[in-house]
């Protein structure tokens, strides 16, 4: 690999530091801007101004998201300047990467005829991020039930990447899982690894989520179905004691003002990698990025 190539790392979280180290490690010029005191980027360089990082870069990398807002980018030092999406777009002709980019800005990009590629949707990502995500969304039930997994009624909603790694690892710690979802290939796949399983369509009763309604029947529903399937019919429904953890993207697939007027635990668990395990993340962002700058002719 050419060493000379400069990446600028803008904005952030805790899993675009472990990317900032990781890609110094494999050689990158590595700048950084926008990552608060408190995160430790080993060999790569802190920059006082986003400027001075993206001076000389071959690519701009942004943060998973991109954006918080739609308008600046994610940014997690109190102490830095907001950065706005589309000053960016004056301040570089080159590519710039980033996770989940907002219709706007690529349609200003567009405009304007700069380059911006969207890492997180990587087919390499969305598979190796599910790990993670699901690791995250176990932890997480585990800190608010008063009972362990093992033994526990689980439902899981949607069988995707998160949903069948989460059935996985939750059958392998001893829960009985049971696999909602509307694609009777994947009910026939979530069935062959022993799975009990419910079939989703918006012609049943209350989208066919009614077994998972029934008092008792379940300890922990995950959602991964990013469409409003909990909407105020079914939770009105569910019983109260049930722990509901949605790890759908925005715009979510639980009515959370009904949960709370019903008195259920309803958590939606967003960017559990990041939180969680932020160092994974980084590098699953790590060796996407390695992908697509060779598609892109970077290195």
């Amino acid at each position: 690999m050419d060493k000379n190539i400069k990446l600028a790392l803008l904005g952030g979280d805790a899993r675009q530091c472990y990317l900032a180290r990781e890609l110094a490690a494999r050689g990158f010029e590595t700048a950084v801007w926008g990552l608060g005191k408190e995160f430790d980027i080993d060999k790569a360089v802190k920059c006082r101004d986003a400027r001075s990082a993206i001076d000389s870069a071959s690519a701009v990398v942004l943060p998973l998201p991109a954006s918080l807002d739609g308008i600046s980018v994610n940014c997690s030092d109190p102490d830095s300047d907001k950065l706005k999406l589309l000053t960016l777009l004056d301040y570089t002709e080159v590519p710039i990467f980033g996770g989940r980019l907002g219709e706007s800005f690529r349609l200003s990009a567009s405009a304007r005829k700069k380059h911006v590629i969207d890492y997180f949707e990587s087919e390499t990502l969305q598979i190796k991020n599910a790990t993670p995500t699901a690791e995250g969304a176990i932890y997480l039930a585990m800190q608010n039930m008063k009972k362990t997994l093992f033994g526990s009624r689980v439902a899981v909603v949607g069988y995707g990447r998160i949903g069948r790694m989460l059935s996985c690892l939750l059958a392998k710690m001893g829960a009985s899982v049971t696999v909602a979802a509307r694609n009777l290939r994947q009910l026939a796949e979530a069935s062959s690894f022993g799975n009990d399983t419910v079939r989703i369509s918006p012609s049943y009763a209350l989208g066919g989520l009614g077994p998972l309604c029934e008092e008792g029947a379940f300890d922990v529903i995950f959602n991964t179905v990013p469409a409003r399937l909990f909407d105020k019919e079914v939770i009105e429904m569910l019983p109260k004691d049930v722990l509901l953890i949605d790890l759908a993207s925005v715009p979510g697939g639980v009515d959370f003002a009904a949960a709370k007027e019903r008195g259920i635990n309803a958590i939606w668990a967003l960017s559990l990698p990041g939180k969680y395990a932020p160092e994974s993340a980084g590098k699953i962002i790590a060796d996407t990025l390695d992908e697509l700058f060779e598609s892109e002719g970077i290195v």
